[in-house]
């Protein structure tokens, strides 16, 4: 008898076990390589053949914090926290400037606290994004999830809005999921402005499509006057130690907080080819949304600002 339990005891917890890995640790790791996914080289084309004005700086301002256990972040990461930032990107021209991002409002921030003690939201940020929004030239986002689109789906003046934003189809169709009641029909409404392809969407800004965190997820390619290339990355990971490790978010995450599921196989092709063009392109810039410590780190740096220009 004793025998017989223990063996049931010993295949519960082999059975908790592996599915703990499962959740946590495995089918996360990237694979060796990605071939052709991220062609710089034709980025780097189409700005020189765009002529224009290029943007003069990068600035980023922060809507709300909070903290996770790392191990939401990167799979297996089992110590540490993951410092998170809610916030929007502004590229500033001489004569104008280029909004992406549409973060989040004080009312998503308050569904989605993770840690309490390290929550914050800012009232005058956000409402400073959106009136932003409305002097801009443009206003694009990296993917179609709540807290990249807060300020577009909730914004106080849509039809005001409508004319700036740049968005592609799958962004638009999810937009009305986000509202709060009905979606303002200047917004509901949009014609798509990006068609899926590799696009010049302003002098230094090249959007690229990649699909797999959501269906209309993109990055964005920048270069400065002075030179200097950004590639803005959105969610293709959490955290830069992601692209170190060659490892994305666990199962358990995209089960807690995902609907519908990401394209895991997508993702982490991507981050074998993000992984890949950094080693052989040193000096772009390279920085997801989220990662408020690697945030930090590039405007000690000044490669970025905190705040937006008024």
């Amino acid at each position: 008898m004793l025998k017989w339990i223990l063996g049931i005891v010993g295949a519960i917890l082999l059975v908790a076990v592996a599915a703990g890995w499962w959740l946590f640790v495995g089918l996360s790791h990237a694979p060796k390589s990605a071939p052709g996914l991220m062609d710089i080289a034709q980025w780097r084309s189409m700005v020189r053949e765009s002529g224009g004005t290029l943007p003069t700086e990068v600035r980023v301002l922060e809507v709300s914090r909070d903290s996770a256990p790392m191990v939401a972040a990167r799979a297996g990461a089992f110590g540490g926290k993951w410092q998170t930032s809610y916030n929007s990107v502004q590229l500033v021209y001489p004569d104008k400037t280029i909004i992406i991002g549409g973060a989040l409002d004080r009312l998503t921030s308050e569904h989605m606290v993770a840690a309490p003690d390290d929550w914050s939201f800012d009232d005058a940020a956000y409402e400073q994004l959106t009136s932003a929004m409305l002097r801009a030239d443009q206003v694009l986002i990296t993917h179609e999830h709540l807290d990249h689109v807060m300020a577009i789906a909730r914004h106080p003046q849509p039809e005001a809005l409508a004319p700036q934003l740049v968005l592609n189809a799958p962004q638009i169709a999810a937009m009305p999921k986000f509202a709060i009641g009905e979606l303002a029909p200047a917004v509901r409404d949009l014609s798509p402005r990006l068609d899926g392809s590799v696009q010049l969407v302003a002098p230094g800004v090249v959007a690229i499509p990649m699909a797999g965190h959501t269906a209309g997820s993109q990055m964005f390619f920048v270069t400065l006057e002075n030179g200097h290339e950004y590639l803005m990355i959105g969610d293709i990971v959490w955290s830069m130690t992601s692209l170190d490790e060659l490892v994305m978010r666990p199962v358990f995450t995209q089960f807690a907080v995902m609907d519908p599921n990401e394209d895991r196989t997508a993702i982490k092709e991507q981050i074998r080819a993000l992984h890949d063009l950094w080693e052989a392109n040193p000096e772009v810039t390279i920085f997801p949304s989220h990662d408020r410590t690697w945030l930090e780190m590039l405007e000690q740096e000044g490669l970025i600002r905190w705040g937006f220009q008024e």
